[in-house]
Order: C-alpha cells, then sequence, then structure tokens
C-alpha cells in the first residue's frame, strides 16, 4: 500500500469530522452535508482501491481507459457543483436586491413621516 492510501482517508476523516461539527452548530445545511461527506468517501475510496474504482466506471461508462472515465466524472461533477453555486448566488443576489428595496421604501415612507411631524410642530408652536 502507498502512503498516500493512508494519508487521503486520514485527511478525509478529519474533513469529515469537521463538517458534521459545522452541522451540529447550525452552520451547514443537510445537503451540504451530505454532499460533501459524499465526496470525502468518495475520494478516499479512490485512494484505497484506485484501480478498482477507476475500471468500473470505465467498463460502466464505456471509456477504454480508466484514467479518462474518471476524469470524466470529475468534470462533470464540477459542472454540477458549478451550476448549483451560481443557482445559489443567483437566488442571494435576488434576496438582497429586494431587501435593498424594502430598506430603501422605509427609509422613505420614516423620511415623510418626520417631514410631516415637523410641519405639524413648526404649525403648533406659537410665532414669534
Amino acid at each position: 500500500m502507498h502512503f498516500y492510501q493512508w494519508l487521503v482517508p486520514l485527511i478525509a476523516i478529519f474533513y469529515m469530522g469537521r463538517i458534521v461539527r459545522q452541522y451540529l452548530q447550525q452552520k451547514r445545511l443537510v445537503g451540504s452535508m451530505l454532499i460533501w461527506l459524499l465526496f470525502w468517501m468518495t475520494v478516499s475510496l479512490l485512494a484505497i482501491l484506485p484501480d478498482f474504482v477507476s475500471i468500473n466506471i470505465a467498463e460502466f461508462l464505456g471509456f477504454k481507459s480508466n484514467i479518462n472515465a474518471v476524469i470524466f466524472v470529475a468534470l462533470g461533477f464540477l459542472l454540477i457543483f458549478m451550476f448549483y453555486l451560481s443557482a445559489t448566488v443567483e437566488k442571494l443576489e435576488h434576496q438582497v436586491t429586494d431587501i435593498v428595496r424594502n430598506l430603501a421604501l422605509e427609509n422613505h415612507r420614516l423620511k415623510e413621516e418626520l417631514n410631516e411631524v415637523k410641519k405639524l410642530q413648526n404649525e403648533d408652536s406659537p410665532s414669534s
């Protein structure tokens, strides 16, 4: 067994523990936690049994070379993550825009009310 076949699972266990701890502290959502746990388990499995996993992926997808199959699958997952992240960023941008609009409208309403109160106070005060 090579050095990386011991090191990678140890690193994965560390990060998996960290992810679970973040979930328990409510810093991470369930979906995010599951995705990252699956990622680290897959990385560990690839490190421990690289030939077995890559050959099975190649046979399943119909690739002649197992390394091409692994690269293809990795690129596919990267594209899926990219889509997920861009959708999340877009959703957050819409939420920020809505919040800023609501704050601006509320600020404008409060300024108008303040001006009305000042006018009423000026009308009620005795003239010199």
